[in-house]
């Protein structure tokens, strides 16, 4: 019996310190919150890229890059403003950042005027 109540002293001395360390590592790390940290503008790979906005149901609106080749899909898009060009059918200058990835571009301006994206993705 004794074996048996010291085995048992042991046990919850072990959960004990085992939910102590975990209750400390949890406290030790950042609180989730609903918006990410900002990008420091040093962090973001600027580009410039020349091309031809294009649509795709599955991705919405992208840019299909001449001087830089590949596909560039656009994260904030406007889509009155890009619809507009992609029916020109207009080689633009669109300048803005990579976000996340080679391929998600954020557009800050088009052919040098500001450009501002919806509040909501065209892409489901």
């Amino acid at each position: 019996m004794e074996k048996a109540k010291r085995i048992l002293v042991m046990m919850l001395a072990l959960m004990l310190a085992m939910g102590l360390s975990a209750a400390i590592c949890a406290a030790q790390q950042p609180a989730a919150t609903k918006e990410p940290a900002p990008v420091k503008p040093e962090a973001k790979e600027r580009i410039v890229v020349k091309g031809k906005i294009a649509y795709m149901k599955d991705m919405g609106y992208y840019l299909t890059g001449e001087d830089q080749p590949g596909e560039y899909i656009i994260v904030n898009p406007n889509a009155k403003q890009l619809k507009n060009l992609m029916n020109r059918k207009n080689t633009i200058r669109a300048e803005g950042y990579l976000t996340m990835g080679a391929d998600l571009f954020f557009i800050e301006k088009i052919d040098g005027k500001k450009y501002r994206g919806d509040e909501k993705p065209v892409a489901k």
